[in-house]
């Protein structure tokens, strides 16, 4: 049986409420935190964290699979109106500092 448009709209709805309800409890405990953070979204997996620098949600980086026996994130910046991920990075850390730098923030490589 095929989905009409008008009910798949009610379920794209409370899954965005769900992923906002979630996003605002995280940047809620990373408020006033100092430099560069990664957060889980879900307390129970790594594989999508909110970014913050000095407590500002610059996005997201999510594990986009394995590419070569190799993890590949990829970053999802907050102002791209588009919501597209751009790059592709080893680590989510790599993608966070990739956030951070294209949103004009100092980050210091480590």
């Amino acid at each position: 049986m095929e989905e009409t448009p008008a009910l798949a709209d009610p379920d794209r709805i409370v899954w965005a409420t769900g992923w906002q309800a979630q996003e605002e409890s995280v940047l809620r405990r990373l408020a006033g935190t100092r430099g560069l953070v990664c957060a889980p979204l879900e307390p129970y997996s790594d594989m999508i964290q909110l970014v913050t620098y000095e407590g500002e949600h610059l996005g997201h980086v999510r594990l986009d699979g394995l590419y070569n026996l190799r993890e590949r994130w990829v970053a999802v910046s907050r102002a791209a109106a588009d919501a597209q991920p751009a790059g592709g990075y080893a680590t989510a850390q790599d993608a966070a500092r990739a956030l951070a730098r294209a949103a004009g923030k100092m980050v210091r490589e480590t």
